[in-house]
């Protein structure tokens, strides 16, 4: 049985997959079941097409020398009152959603690429990912952290503007929430949300002072409503924190591999297109850590399409069916992923 990836920004295993190209072809449009939140009309009026296209400084990646772990700025008065709180809890799935059972024949997927980053790092951002996912008119979902969102403020605002993209929560510094303290947890949380409320605040400044009309404006989604456990790793006081800010917790069942640094591009299209069924929740990562992901995203798209799957966004796809969840979280099998405290402790960097 080959070993697959340790999920994780940081994390590479030693995975080797037998290596085959499925180019299937086809490319049948993804209409979505109802529109998605975003504003085009925000954001061909705040960027060119030039300037959201990838460029050299995007990929690049450092170390922090000492950590940085201080907080977001705090949110003023009239952005708090602008509906930046919680979402309602009542009416968030439990559990950890690793799919959904689609109505009907639909046939929906969803894309996730996670923007991961620790206190003692900056990411990238993968440019050439998003470009192919606009050029294909690709729904996807970015699972993102509060300190990446802080480091890489334009581009996180471009994502948030983009009508095909979602933007999730992926903890604030990537922290191992099965481990922290309930303190901990809530920092790695609300201060990520803290965080998206100030871009899109931000966002909306700048798109009235552009003379976008404030119709337009609203469209901007006003907080994350999805999380992904850094780690992919959980526990019932972290489901249950999670599900008090009215985030779902969502998982995966198809890991494309391309954590890995052996990772290729023709596994990573194996797999992807060989895994994936009606319902599936595909994780990938754009920060720099995505081996052979850009290079391998034409093709899964053509795949998928041409397979009849649908790409949407994560919201979208939690639309489009029951969710097939769990009372914990793990990469394959239950309990596959234990091993993780031992080696990262809290994990923040």
């Amino acid at each position: 049985m080959l070993d697959r990836q340790r999920l994780g920004c940081n994390l590479f295993a030693a995975v080797l997959f037998v290596a085959a190209s499925a180019g299937t072809a086809g490319a049948a449009a993804d209409a979505p079941a109802t529109p998605q939140e975003g504003s085009q009309v925000v954001l061909d009026r705040l960027w060119t097409p030039e300037q959201l296209l990838t460029a050299p400084a995007d990929g690049r990646m450092k170390r922090l020398r000492p950590a940085d772990h201080t907080p977001p700025e705090a949110l003023p008065e009239a952005t708090r009152a602008d509906g930046a709180g919680p979402a309602d809890a009542a009416a968030t799935p439990a559990g950890s959603i690793r799919r959904i059972t689609p109505a009907g024949g639909d046939r929906p997927v969803a894309l996730t690429f996670d923007l991961c980053e620790r206190a003692d790092q900056i990411t990238a951002y993968d440019g050439a990912i998003i470009d192919t996912l606009r050029r294909e008119k690709a729904a996807a979902t970015f699972f993102a952290g509060g300190k990446w969102l802080r480091s890489h403020p334009e581009r996180a605002m471009q994502l948030i503007a983009d009508p095909l993209f979602q933007v999730g929560n992926h903890a604030w510094t990537h922290g191992n929430l099965r481990v922290m303290d309930a303190g901990k947890v809530e920092e790695q949380i609300a201060w990520t949300q803290q965080e998206f409320a100030l871009l899109r605040a931000a966002l909306a400044r700048r798109a009235a002072a552009a003379g976008v009309p404030a119709d337009e404006i609203a469209r901007l989604p006003q907080q994350p409503t999805a999380m992904r456990f850094p780690y992919g790793v959980c526990s019932p006081q972290s489901l249950a924190a999670v599900a008090s800010h009215g985030l779902a917790a969502i998982q995966w069942d198809v890991i494309s591999g391309d954590a890995s640094r052996a990772a290729t591009a023709p596994q990573l299209v194996h797999t992807v297109l060989s895994e994936a069924r009606p319902g599936s929740i595909i994780v990938f990562h754009a920060n720099g850590n995505g081996h052979g992901t850009a290079q391998a995203l034409p093709d899964i798209i053509a795949g998928l399409r041409g397979k009849g799957f649908r790409l949407v966004t994560i919201d979208a796809l939690l639309r489009a069916g029951e969710p097939a969840a769990a009372p914990d979280c793990y990469e394959s099998r239950p309990g596959d992923n234990k091993r993780y405290d031992r080696l990262f402790g809290e994990g923040t960097g």
